[in-house]
């Protein structure tokens, strides 16, 4: 299944252009996936752009995430009557402005007992027990000040008798259906809004753009890139905290 993604472009490598800037900063953070906190770091930079605008680019360090995405991202995804699925997830890495994602899915098929019953309690004779090789690719989408990863592709492959007798059930699209579902409530929970260290909180970069970049070898990475706003209102925010700490004066 590896060969799906490997059809696509490498990965650009990040470079100290993809947080260049006049100033420059860096931020830990961290994600809570699946109630495990898991940092990331960002490293950023400002400069001037207009007279009220400051172009922003920032690169986020996604790679212990990377390092933990089969634990986070494995386990069981649909537990019901007549289908169970569990996802095993091998590998994850950048490639080409994609982020691939490998693995194999076990998957049952069980007769249910009654239109009535609900769930593992349900379940009569089993009908199918097979895995299938799963290739999938998700994509960096940015909106406002937070960074979002949606399934962009998701590609299965039942192989074998048993796999012809998944297609033929049509358990292939149900699987995939339950993937993408899972995919999708993922993605929700696990959106990525970086902070701006307390000196700078009043300048909120608005994200326009995002790609895939390789950190290291194989290292998962996203260049950002957008702008702040430097309206008057926030600039008057910047003069009260330089004066709150005795940069400039004021009234005595």
């Amino acid at each position: 299944m590896k060969t799906e993604l490997d059809a696509q472009p490498a990965a650009v490598r990040a470079t100290p252009a993809d947080y260049s800037g006049d100033i420059r900063f860096g931020i830990t953070d961290e994600i809570n996936a699946r109630g495990k906190a898991v940092p990331f770091t960002l490293n950023a930079g400002l400069s001037s752009v207009t007279p009220t605008r400051l172009g922003f680019r920032g690169l986020l360090d996604l790679r212990a995430f990377q390092a933990r995405a089969p634990e986070l991202l494995s386990g069981p995804i649909e537990e019901g009557c007549a289908l169970n699925v569990v996802a095993n997830l091998d590998e994850m890495g950048a490639t080409g402005d994609l982020i691939g994602l490998v693995g194999t899915v076990d998957v049952e098929l069980y007769r249910c007992r009654g239109e009535k019953t609900q769930g593992v309690e349900g379940r009569g004779a089993r009908l199918i027990s097979t895995t299938i090789g799963v290739a999938a690719a998700a994509r960096a989408n940015v909106s406002g000040q937070c960074v979002r990863f949606d399934l962009a592709d998701v590609v299965l492959q039942p192989t074998g008798f048993l796999g012809g007798l998944v297609n033929l059930f049509g358990l292939t699209e149900r699987v995939e259906e339950v993937i993408l579902t899972k995919a999708e409530a993922f993605a929700q929970e696990n959106v990525i809004c970086p902070k701006m260290p307390p000196e700078l909180s009043s300048l909120a970069p608005t994200l326009e753009t995002g790609g895939t970049r390789e950190i290291g070898d194989g290292g998962i990475g996203v260049a950002l890139r957008g702008s702040v706003d430097t309206s008057a209102a926030t600039l008057m925010e910047l003069l009260a905290l330089t004066q709150a700490r005795g940069i400039v004066g004021g009234e005595q």
